[in-house]
């Protein structure tokens, strides 16, 4: 690559080469300057920060020197005199009035113990409770807190893209405002991004839904592995990011998205880590069984045609089953020289053949719908008011 030959390395080298990479360091002076292009031309920041990336990920020295705090001394990287955001928090809230000061409390506690500099982002779905006047009191007292709300309810991932767009940190984190990710595992999130993954899901290690959301994940799970390129199926909406993924993100202009598995498809590197899965700390679920079969119609339908191909082959084995079944009753006639009496046979295959047809052309719809969504072109959300 061009990293390597910039720093002196022959393309067979590995920058595990202790020796070799500290050597650079030592002549250019600090990190910063490697990366900013005095040791490697690198032209613009994104080259820049993807440049330090690509060190962390394929140097173990590196990664561990640059862990923690030191990871942040990144001369350049910013401009001067600005305060510069370490994390971006952001939180789609739907009527969690009974959540939101458990959940600041205990964020603001572990956020705050990772000295670095944050910004939380509550991004307000439409709630029709007290959410709203609370996330604005969060924000009067406390100059981390940023709120978004929109005028209706649009959904979560809507809410999860608005937060992004605002966010200005170089890692974003999200999680749900339920408590059932709790925050205290957020460092297990960070520290997995430092070992060089640029997107980081938490996989739970006992999940506390109910059964038939547990069905649903393992449906998706199944799903997944069949349609996704990639290993890492255990996806959540408790999950840490590059600066840059996120960018990447907001290229991809599709109006139903399915947020994780976007972020697979991209190619960027992905990891996952063990953490805690609690219950629901006040309230019920907003996800009710229809938008759960939505959610699961976004995965499949955005990124593959399989359930067109099956309903293709199904209609193709059934008419030779049909056929079979025609050619059957004919022989016996001339066999044995009398029709079938069959008036509830008849009832039967029209309405499987009926039921066939229907299913067939509701798959074709729900392609046909997502078309027509892209061709409209209308936002995925309207914001109201926004406290930054």
């Amino acid at each position: 690559m061009a990293i390597n030959a910039a720093v002196g390395l022959s393309a067979g080298s590995e920058l595990d080469d202790v020796p070799v990479v500290q050597r650079v360091i030592q002549q250019t002076g600090s990190i910063g300057c490697i990366l900013r292009g005095e040791g490697l031309d690198v032209g613009s920041l994104e080259n820049y920060q993807k440049s330090y990336y690509y060190l962390l990920g394929h140097s173990r020295w590196f990664s561990n020197t640059m862990k923690g705090s030191d990871r942040r001394a990144l001369d350049g990287t910013k401009e001067k005199g600005k305060r510069t955001i370490d994390y971006s928090i952001v939180i789609p809230v739907f009527n969690e009035e009974d959540n939101l000061p458990e959940l600041y409390q205990r964020l603001t506690k572990v956020m705050s113990a990772l000295n670095a500099n944050y910004e939380i982002i509550f991004v307000d779905d439409g709630s029709q409770d007290n959410s709203f006047q609370i996330l604005k009191g969060l924000h009067e007292k406390d100059n981390n807190v940023k709120v978004i709300r929109f005028t209706r309810n649009f959904g979560q991932h809507p809410a999860v893209m608005a937060g992004f767009s605002a966010a200005k940190g170089d890692i974003m984190i999200t999680l749900d405002a339920d408590l059932q990710n709790p925050p205290e595992e957020i460092p297990k999130l960070i520290d997995k991004l430092d070992d060089g993954y640029e997107v980081v899901f938490g996989v739970f290690q006992r999940r506390k839904h109910s059964a038939f959301r547990r069905a649903g994940s393992s449906f998706a799970k199944w799903a997944l592995v069949r349609i996704l390129p990639g290993e890492t199926t255990d996806l959540s909406g408790f999950r840490a990011l590059r600066s840059y993924t996120v960018a990447q993100l907001k290229l991809l202009n599709e109006k139903s998205k399915f947020l994780d598995g976007l972020l697979c498809w991209m190619g960027y590197k992905v990891g996952k880590v063990e953490v805690a899965h609690e219950e629901r700390h006040s309230g019920k679920t907003k996800y009710t069984p229809f938008k759960l079969l939505s959610l699961w119609l976004d995965m499949v339908v955005s990124f593959t045609n399989l359930p067109l191909k099956i309903a293709i082959f199904g209609g193709l084995f059934l008419g030779v089953v049909g056929l079979a079944l025609a050619l059957f009753y004919l022989i016996r006639y001339f066999l044995y020289g009398f029709g079938v009496p069959g008036f509830a046979t008849i009832v039967i295959l029209i309405t499987f053949f009926s039921g066939v047809q229907l299913f067939a052309l509701g798959i074709l719809g729900e392609y046909i719908g997502r078309m027509n969504k892209e061709v409209k072109n209308k936002p995925e959300y309207i914001v109201r008011d926004k406290l930054s």
